[in-house]
C-alpha cells in the first residue's frame, strides 16, 4: 500500500470550524453599526440573537477542550483564555432577546476593541489550540512485521518523503535485528507521526524525542519528519533495547546488568577534560581570525566549549565533557533572553575545576547518554552494536553485553 502526501485537518478542527462560521455570521449581523455613526449600534433584532444562541450551544462543547495526560496540559494562560471565550459565548447565549444582547455586546466593547474583534481574536486562538494538539489515526498498513498506524496532525504534514522514512526505518531495522540474532524482536505495533519529535501525547518520550517504547502495551512510537532518516533509526533501535532488556532479560538479568553498571563506575580522568578546556579558552587571542575574542571572553562558558568540540570533530572529548557536566550538575546563570551568563554567574570549566574530586561516572560508556543509568546503557550499546556493529562498542561493554545477551550475533556467525 503506497500512502500518499496528506495534508487534511483533523476531524475534531472540521467539526469546531464548522460551529464557529455561525457565530461568526450571526454576530457580525449583530454588530453592526450605523452609517452615520460609528458609535451608534443598529438594534439587534430578536432573530439575529436566537440564530446566535443557536450556533453557541452547538459550539460551548466543543470548546471544553481538556487533556487526558498531564504531559498535553495547556500552558496557563491558554487555559484562562479558553475560559474568557466561552464565558463571553455564554453571556451572548444567555441573553433572552436582541436588546439584552445588544446591551450584552455593549459591556464587551472597549476603547480599541468590540465583541465582533475579540470573537475574532479568541475563535482563531481556538482552533489553532486544536490544529497544535489534536491528532487521528489515518487507517493502519503493514511494513513487514511491523503494524504501522500513522497519525495525522496539525504538527506536520505527512509526505511522500515522510513515508519513505517510516518505511526505511523500519524495514532496515528489521534486516539489522534479523541479522544480529534479534528477529523475535522484530513486529509490533508502531504509532508513526509526521512531526520532527514525537508529540505530547506520548508521554515521558514526547520532547525532542525520535522514538519511544511504552512497555505497558509493548508499543514503539516513531517521529517520522525527525531529519536524518540513519538518526531515527538509531533511536529506533535503542528503543527496541529497551524492549529487549524488559521482554528478555527478566528479573535476574537486569539484576546482573545493573550490578555491572553500578562496578563499572568509578572517577573518570576530570583532569583530561580540564586541561583541554583551560588550554584552549586561556590561550591568547589569535590575530586575523574572526570572532576569536568571543573564545577569549567566554570560553570557560559551556557553550562555547561544546561548540568547538562539535566543529572540531573531537566525539571522544565531546562525550566525557558531557557526562562530566552532567555529574557535576553545572548551572551557569544565563541570561534567558541574551544567553549571556549574568553578572557573578561561575562559568561551567570553573565550577567542574572546583568539583573535580567529587565526580564519579560509568567507565566504559558508548554515549555520553549511556552513562546516566543502567538500562540507557544496555539500549545505548545494543543500538550502537546493530547500527554501527560491535567494534563500535568498548570491549569490556562488548563483552558484558554478550554475556546478558548470548543470542546476540555478528551477521550470521556468533561473536566470538
Amino acid at each position: 500500500m503506497v500512502m500518499k502526501r496528506t495534508a487534511a485537518p483533523t476531524a475534531s478542527y472540521l467539526r469546531l470550524e464548522s460551529v464557529l462560521k455561525p457565530i461568526k455570521d450571526a454576530l457580525m449581523r449583530a454588530s453592526r453599526r450605523s452609517v452615520f455613526s460609528f458609535d451608534r449600534a443598529v438594534p439587534v433584532a430578536d432573530a439575529d440573537a436566537d440564530a446566535l444562541r443557536v450556533a453557541i450551544d452547538a459550539a460551548l462543547p466543543l470548546l471544553d477542550i481538556r487533556m487526558n495526560d498531564p504531559k498535553r496540559r495547556l500552558t496557563s494562560k491558554l487555559n484562562t483564555r479558553l475560559r474568557n471565550f466561552r464565558k463571553m459565548l455564554t453571556q451572548m447565549r444567555d441573553a433572552p432577546n436582541g436588546e439584552a444582547l445588544g446591551s450584552v455586546l455593549a459591556s464587551m466593547s472597549g476603547k480599541t476593541t468590540d465583541a465582533w474583534q475579540k470573537y475574532l481574536e479568541y475563535s482563531g486562538e481556538a482552533l489553532e489550540i486544536v490544529r497544535a494538539l489534536d491528532e487521528e489515526e489515518m487507517g493502519a498498513y503493514s511494513v513487514g512485521a511491523y503494524s504501522v498506524h500513522p497519525f495525522n496532525t496539525g504538527r506536520g504534514d505527512w509526505d511522500d518523503d515522510k513515508f519513505d522514512t517510516l518505511r526505511f526505518v523500519l524495514k532496515q531495522g528489521s534486516h539489522l535485528l534479523s541479522q544480529y540474532g534479534m528477529g523475535r524482536f522484530v513486529g509490533g505495533a508502531v504509532l508513526a507521526y509526521p512531526t520532527t519529535y514525537l508529540p505530547p501525547s506520548a508521554g515521558s518520550g514526547g520532547g525532542n524525542t525520535l522514538a519511544m517504547y511504552r512497555r505497558r502495551d509493548d508499543i514503539m512510537w516513531l517521529a517520522a519528519g525527525g531529519g536524518n532518516p540513519h538518526r531515527i533509526l538509531q533511536s529506533f533501535i535503542h528503543e527496541t533495547g529497551h524492549r529487549v532488556y524488559w521482554m528478555f532479560l527478566g528479573n535476574r538479568g537486569r539484576a546482573a546488568w545493573e550490578e555491572y553498571f553500578e562496578g563499572d563506575t568509578g572517577t573518570p580522568d576530570v583532569d583530561a577534560v580540564i586541561n583541554a578546556w583551560e588550554a584552549w579558552a586561556s590561550a591568547p587571542e589569535r590575530e586575523g581570525v574572526k570572532g576569536d575574542w568571543m573564545r577569549v571572553k567566554y570560553g570557560r562558558n559551556l557553550a562555547h566549549w561544546i561548540n568547538h568540540l562539535k566543529e572540531t570533530g573531537q566525539d571522544d572529548l565531546l562525550m566525557w565533557t558531557e557526562i562530566v557536566l552532567d555529574k557535576v550538575g553545572v548551572d551557569e546563570n544565563l541570561d534567558p533572553y541574551t544567553g549571556a551568563p549574568k553578572r557573578g554567574a561561575v562559568p561551567a570549566l570553573d565550577q567542574v575545576i572546583a568539583k573535580r574530586s567529587e565526580v564519579r561516572a560509568f567507565l566504559t560508556p558508548v554515549t555520553s547518554y549511556s552513562a546516566t543509568e543502567a538500562g540507557e546503557l544496555f539500549a545505548e550499546a545494543f543500538a550502537h552494536y546493530v547500527v554501527d556493529g560491535p567494534n563500535r562498542l568498548h570491549p569490556k561493554l562488548r563483552s558484558e553485553l554478550r554475556r546478558a545477551l548470548p543470542i546476540l550475533k555478528v551477521g550470521s556467525s556468533p561473536l566470538m
